[in-house]
């Protein structure tokens, strides 16, 4: 277990090390000030660039990021493609099971409370949802365990943390610029992505260990 945990801490080190100071700061903002802060702040980046770069960059956190990085990896790694969807769907069902459990309110919900009224302009074309699964971010959740467990697959090659951790933290910041969720969603959609990823990391680096031994015991 701990030659496990050296294997994927090892190589998710800078990622996570971004990852903490992302979420120190966000933590600081949450406990700082009352929701719908950072929902006005992101609101006032709104313009015509921004707005297709947050529409288009939240899909990152949908089936089109595994899509894209599943066939990086049947084209280099074949055999492990199959964890990415694997990835996606404990995603998906961690992500279900605590929204149902926290039952948190959408921004959307409070759409007549004057901080919402006075100060969130609205997207064209985007609704913020307004029911009951706002925390945690399940985009923001599929994003970063996306990151961290592509990261650990290609560990080889030292520069795709950069890129996958700033498309982690675009989707995070979409969320919040199109209404979608409040930022302590994002923070906590965030950790438990990553926390997901670790896991199904430890996981792929037992099961290579067995199939390793296996191996071996064959050959002698």
């Amino acid at each position: 277990m701990q030659a496990a945990l050296r294997i994927v801490f090892e190589a998710l080190r800078p990622f996570l090390m971004a990852c903490l100071v992302f979420w120190a700061i966000c933590l600081t903002i949450v406990l700082a000030y009352p929701p719908g802060v950072e929902l006005a702040f992101f609101n006032s980046w709104k313009g015509s660039l921004t707005d297709v770069l947050f529409i288009y960059g939240t899909r990152w956190g949908e089936e089109h990021g595994y899509i894209v990085i599943t066939l990086i990896a049947l084209a280099t790694r074949w055999k492990d493609a199959i964890w990415i969807p694997l990835v996606g769907f404990f995603v998906s069902l961690f992500s279900f099971l605590a929204k149902i459990y926290f039952r948190a309110p959408r921004p959307g919900h409070f759409a007549d409370a004057s901080w919402f009224r006075d100060q969130i302009i609205l997207v064209d074309g985007i609704t913020p949802l307004s029911g009951y699964t706002s925390f945690p971010s399940g985009h923001t959740m599929s994003a970063f365990a996306l990151a961290a467990f592509s990261i650990y697959l290609f560990r080889a090659q030292k520069w795709p943390w950069i890129v996958l951790f700033l498309l982690a933290l675009l989707v995070g910041v979409s969320r919040m610029y199109l209404v979608m969720h409040f930022l302590r969603d994002v923070l906590f959609g965030s950790l438990l992505g990553v926390v997901v990823a670790i896991l199904l990391a430890l996981v792929h680096v037992h099961l290579n260990r067995k199939k390793d031994q296996s191996a071996d015991s064959v050959v002698t």
